[in-house]
């Protein structure tokens, strides 16, 4: 009788078998593609990160400076729409300083610069004088620092801007910002 039921036998074992293991290695792949790519929005949400506090590290190291206003006034180049001004000590100083290691202890290069852009001359009051006869002549002045950073090879970069205003002398000068969010 076993020899009977051994004939009568298709191999249905086998088929549900085969089955089951092309269903598990389908799983598992898709499992690990899953783990690949969480691993990377992680690694490009770290970037974004980083990218993001060195801009804000730069605008902060920029405006703690004691000269901070010395540089504002001095990128005031010419009275009709000056260009921008490059702040290379700054630049200098923090490429340096900025470079991490990753967890691989491959080195990250991290680069940053920094700029300050005349904006305009306003009013500090309202007014276009003022009664306090020791404040004619001087007007609110504004100014844009910004910060740029970006980590090479790679796609991550962040651009930080932070509008100042200090008193100033009225030169009747224009300047050229740009409207943030442009």
């Amino acid at each position: 009788m076993s020899i009977e039921n051994g004939k009568k036998q298709s191999g249905a074992a086998l088929a549900v078998s085969l089955i089951l293991l092309v269903a598990m290695t389908i799983l598992g792949v898709a499992t690990l593609n899953m783990t690949r790519i969480a691993e990377k929005v992680s690694s490009n949400a770290q970037q974004k990160a980083i990218v993001f506090e060195t801009a804000e590290s730069v605008l902060n190291s920029m405006s703690a400076a004691d000269d901070f206003q010395d540089r504002l006034r001095a990128s005031r180049t010419s009275h009709l729409e000056p260009d921008a001004v490059a702040q290379t000590e700054e630049t200098s100083i923090l490429n340096t300083a900025l470079d991490q290691e990753n967890t691989f202890g491959k080195s990250v290069d991290v680069t940053a610069s920094a700029e300050i852009q005349f904006c305009a001359e306003k009013p500090n009051d309202g007014t276009e004088t003022s009664a306090d006869e020791s404040l004619n002549g001087l007007i609110g002045v504004q100014y844009d620092v910004r910060a740029f950073s970006e980590i090479a090879n790679s796609k991550a970069n962040a651009e930080h801007v932070r509008r100042v205003a200090i008193d100033g002398i009225q030169f009747y000068s224009v300047g050229k910002c740009k409207t943030p969010g442009s």
